[in-house]
């Protein structure tokens, strides 16, 4: 049972696409592996491979100020991850997810 917060936190790691390849086969709880890896998609860098693109592209700009877009990019993140990973658990508890 704690799928949803084992492939948020892998996913921070090995970013969300492999997290879920991963752990696909150690559970039976895909909907839960599904709603986890793809908020997983938010916090680090690493975190979704579209994450990794958009900083190269702005780091390659003339003047880009990549330890500050990188410091408000996991700031807001890191907010809006806990912000959605409340309302999952809310809404798991409150039975509208599985598990």
């Amino acid at each position: 049972g704690h799928e949803l917060l084992v492939s948020v936190l892998a996913s921070q790691v090995v970013s969300n696409v492999p997290a879920a390849i991963l752990l696909s086969g150690f559970t039976p709880e895909g909907e839960l592996l599904v709603v986890g890896t793809n908020l997983g998609g938010l916090g680090t860098l690493i975190a979704s491979m579209a994450s990794i693109i958009t900083f190269q592209l702005y780091a390659g700009r003339r003047n880009a100020q990549t330890v500050r877009y990188f410091g408000e990019f996991t700031l807001w993140n890191f907010l809006n991850l806990a912000a959605l990973l409340l309302l999952a658990w809310l809404l798991q508890w409150r039975s509208v997810l599985p598990g």
